[in-house]
């Protein structure tokens, strides 16, 4: 029996380099932000922000969850080790170019726990990064009216939070057709939302038509898979922002699908945790 190789190969190393250099510099910039958030906040006459308090929150959880991410990864370290290592300190644990059960017993164990605090150590990582570009995206919502430049601001915000989730998405699901699920169970989580927030930030036609598109573009996949529920809930969430039904009700007809989607998405999760990778 021989050495038992780490799946990707480079994942601890690429850990090493993230709680390393990226981390420490995005919880500089979001203790940053949250002194600025904070100042907005103290004055209400000098506001930038719709909703100050939120984004101080949502940067204060950004700091904090890439000082997690260091800590993980420190925690990692501590289980790193290489074949070549283990033969260096324990010459007499190989016969004929195999090491000994004890030995490979040893790499195992290590090398699992290193994965086990690689993956917290990515979970506070994208966590504090969603919180981060949430922030922004909290933090540029002016107190009074929406500009057509200021739109634009919130439209690259969004891009940037959908991206980002995008990206966690193709690096947590590896096997194909689950990642096809999940993106799909993404798109409607975010149609939801976008359905809920964005006719309270701009109470106007042009929200609740972009709203409404969101969800009947979401009826796709929901109908290729046959789901039933969620497909009733979009399709009543969309025709409640174009007869302009009340928040209340809209966000009520639109729960069940967004309940549902969050618990397809853990489904998936489990499934691609059962197959090892």
């Amino acid at each position: 029996m021989s050495w038992k190789p780490p799946m990707p190969l480079g994942y601890v190393e690429s850990i090493q380099a993230v709680g390393g250099f990226a981390a420490p510099l995005l919880a500089g910039g979001s203790f940053t932000m949250a002194v600025l958030a904070l100042q907005s906040s103290a004055s209400p006459s000098a506001a930038v922000s719709r909703w100050p308090d939120a984004a101080l929150a949502l940067f204060v959880a950004a700091g904090l969850m890439q000082i997690g991410t260091v800590q993980a990864t420190a925690w990692t370290r501590r289980y790193m080790c290489t074949p070549g290592d283990l033969l260096q300190w324990f010459p007499g644990e190989q016969t004929d170019g195999e090491p000994s059960p004890f030995l490979r017993g040893m790499q195992e164990s290590h090398m699992r726990q290193a994965h086990r605090w690689a993956n917290i150590a990515r979970g506070f990582y994208h966590a504090g990064v969603l919180a981060l570009l949430t922030g922004l995206l909290v933090a540029c919502v002016p107190p009074g009216a929406l500009s057509g430049p200021r739109w634009a601001v919130l439209a690259v915000c969004g891009a940037g939070v959908a991206g980002e989730l995008a990206w966690l998405v193709r690096a947590v699901f590896l096997e194909r057709r689950l990642r096809r699920d999940a993106w799909s169970d993404l798109a409607i989580l975010l149609a939801v939302l976008t359905a809920m927030i964005v006719p309270g930030v701009w109470d106007g036609w042009p929200a609740r038509l972009w709203s409404a598109a969101a969800l009947v573009l979401c009826l796709l996949p929901v109908a290729l898979r046959r789901s039933v529920t969620p497909a009733v809930s979009l399709l009543a969430g969309a025709v409640g922002l174009l007869l302009q039904a009340p928040r209340p009700v809209v966000a009520a007809v639109l729960a069940p699908a967004l309940v549902l989607a969050l618990f397809a998405l853990t489904d998936l999760l489990r499934r691609q945790r059962a197959l090892g990778t």
